[in-house]
């Protein structure tokens, strides 16, 4: 129409800013909420493995070779304690030299709440050395640099055989590099040899 000037409309999209201190403050009390406090909640009976499972679990993992602990801290509950060593040695940059050789340790600690082994059991499957569906909320922490994540993960392991086993986790999670953090992806994938007497 004649007469009339167009205004220009102008939307601005917000992201949030994950980098901050008090967002962070935020989100970890809530995953750690999710696999603590909400379980407890959760749980209005006990249950008892069948076979009882040892207080601690020894794997190896050959997928992303790591050395695996997990210890059992209740039928539900367990904490899994991986370490694995990243290395180095054929970096090269045609523009230049490229990075030393380095091997940097690495540590996982990652608490668990297996919450059907009951259903399992009830349905005749097997729940022995914490087969069965789990929450949990992995923590990384990368050496000499101290690059950490954390993040909330739902996940699946079971056993193959007599000695061998498989796990798979996936889910959101948050890495501090460079003096910030941005999203990452949180979850593993194992496939290796269980380590205790059978």
């Amino acid at each position: 129409m004649s007469g009339m000037t167009a205004m220009p409309i102008s939307a601005k999209c917000v992201e949030p800013n994950f980098s901050s201190p008090q967002t962070m403050k935020r989100l970890i009390p809530a995953l750690l909420y999710l696999i603590t406090v909400w379980p407890l909640q959760a749980q209005n009976n006990s249950f008892v493995m069948e076979p009882e499972s040892p207080s601690v679990i020894g794997r190896i993992s050959l997928i992303s070779p790591k050395l695996i602990a997990e210890i059992a801290l209740s039928d539900y509950f367990t904490l899994s304690v991986g370490f694995w060593l990243k290395t180095n040695f054929w970096d090269y940059d045609e523009w230049g030299p490229g990075s030393p050789p380095y091997v940097s340790p690495s540590f996982k600690f990652e608490p668990r709440y297996y919450f059907n082994l009951e259903d399992r059991h009830d349905k005749g499957k097997s729940t022995r050395y914490y087969s069965g569906w789990y929450i949990s909320l992995p923590f990384n922490i990368e050496f000499p640099d101290f690059r950490y994540s954390v993040g909330g993960t739902i996940g699946f392991q079971c056993i193959m055989g007599r000695r061998w086993y498989w796990n798979i986790s996936i889910g959101p999670g948050f890495t501090y590099s460079d003096s910030r953090f941005y999203w990452s992806g949180a979850g593993d994938f194992g496939l290796g040899i269980i380590l205790n007497k059978m």
